[in-house]
């Protein structure tokens, strides 16, 4: 019987311990998430997202949206943060080695990029295909485009905190050192938009979750 409830006992620590041990990485987890700006999406509007935008030093002048009916299309094929690049005419560049490579090699394929290269063109999409799908932050269509070497659409959210400029800001930057090619920027916003209407604004937070888990990682 004494060994019982010395088992027993052993047992009801070790629980309780693993349970303390549960809770505390919890709680530091969401502590690092709320440190790093991480927070849960919520509805975004012009204003909002350029107040961000300073936070994190982005430029302002180029940033865009998804339109509403194209909203899941656009996230689910884009990383927060990533990039789409493509050429001078509209041909979507593929920068990844492969298939399972993260966003890292941005870094340096960004500052590299150059007319005199060769790339991989994989045909997955077309800027203008792309463009059709975004808006400006106040719902409009996306003005031409002035002619450039590189375009490249840089993906973001304000909810993704610091990664807008441990990333997007660095690419950003060198893409505008890069002194060997004329590079066109635009930041693509994949906020839930204010300008949208409410059933698509409904549909995108009900789906958020699965939204989420489609992301490219």
């Amino acid at each position: 019987m004494l060994e019982f409830i010395k088992s027993h006992k052993l047992i009801m620590f070790f629980s309780v311990l693993l349970i303390a041990g549960l809770i505390a990485y919890l709680n530091f987890e969401n502590i690092i998430l709320s440190l790093y700006g991480v927070h849960d999406p919520k509805i975004e509007n012009e204003q909002s997202i350029i107040e961000t935008a300073k936070e994190y030093g982005l430029d302002t002048k180029n940033i865009l949206s998804s339109n509403g009916d194209d909203f899941y299309d656009v996230i689910s094929d884009a990383g927060i943060p990533d990039c789409d690049i493509y050429d001078s005419k509209g041909n979507y560049i593929e920068y990844r080695a492969t298939d399972t490579s993260c966003n890292a090699n941005l870094f340096q394929f960004i500052p590299n990029l150059a007319k005199s290269k060769n790339y991989n063109k994989t045909g997955k999409s077309s800027l203008s295909e792309k463009l059709n799908k975004l808006r400006t932050l106040k719902g409009k269509s996306v003005p031409q485009l002035e002619e450039a070497d590189f375009y490249i659409l840089m993906y973001w959210t304000t909810w993704t905190g610091h990664l807008n400029k441990d990333h997007v800001k660095a690419w950003e930057d060198l893409a505008m050192a890069n002194k060997t090619s004329k590079i066109k920027v635009l930041k693509v916003n994949l906020d839930i938009q204010e300008y949208w209407d409410d059933k698509l604004k409904e549909e995108a937070f009900a789906n958020m979750g699965k939204i989420v888990s489609d992301i490219p990682k």
